[in-house]
């Protein structure tokens, strides 16, 4: 029983040396095989993925945008504390996804609605992080519809500008005192 048990590991033991001897060793600087199907698994992130120190999903992070733009449009006055004291937790959301996912294809239009955010604040603060927004966008999405948009506006210097302040009807209709004109006869 010895001597079989000796001669079934010593076959088992030949075989395998002469398996592995027969396979070329890859060299050290070819590229490993990757199925296609783990390649595409992730490259988009899950919606059930959080990120961030707020742990917010993808869904999470673009409401979270969307939400803020409607507030901000809302309440113009007060935009400046409701949005910039929320909206670096989103960013950090946001950059986390990035991160981990960066090919996936949703970031380009999430940093693009992050940046027209901050140009809704009248705010020194809130204009330089549109500044720096678009600036992220064109640099990791150059290729992306828009980091084409960007392109143009940091091209016309549009991205970060203070607003134009908005006429009133009496100064459209009158003098720019906003007194009424008074029509000659």
């Amino acid at each position: 029983m010895k001597l079989f048990l000796a001669t079934v590991s010593l076959v088992a033991l030949s075989a395998s040396a002469a398996s592995a001897a027969g396979t070329p060793s890859p060299s050290p600087h070819a590229k490993p095989v990757v199925p296609h199907v783990v390649f595409l698994k992730y490259r988009v992130a899950p919606a059930d993925e959080y990120f961030g120190r707020l742990k917010l999903s993808i869904l999470g992070i673009r409401n979270t945008i969307k939400d803020m733009g409607l507030k901000a449009d809302a309440d113009p006055a007060h935009a400046a504390n409701a949005v910039m004291g929320s909206v670096g937790l989103t960013e950090d959301a946001l950059r986390d996804w990035e991160k981990k996912y960066p090919q996936d294809g949703w970031i380009p239009a999430t940093i693009f609605s992050l940046e027209r955010l901050y140009a809704k604040v009248d705010s020194d603060e809130a204009r330089a992080h549109a500044r720096v927004t678009m600036a992220w966008l064109v640099r990791d999405y150059p290729a992306s519809p828009p980091a084409k948009i960007a392109k143009k506006e940091l091209a016309q210097h549009l991205v970060g500008q203070k607003p134009a302040p908005v006429a009133s009807a009496a100064t459209v209709a009158g003098n720019p005192d906003g007194t009424p004109a008074i029509p000659d006869k």
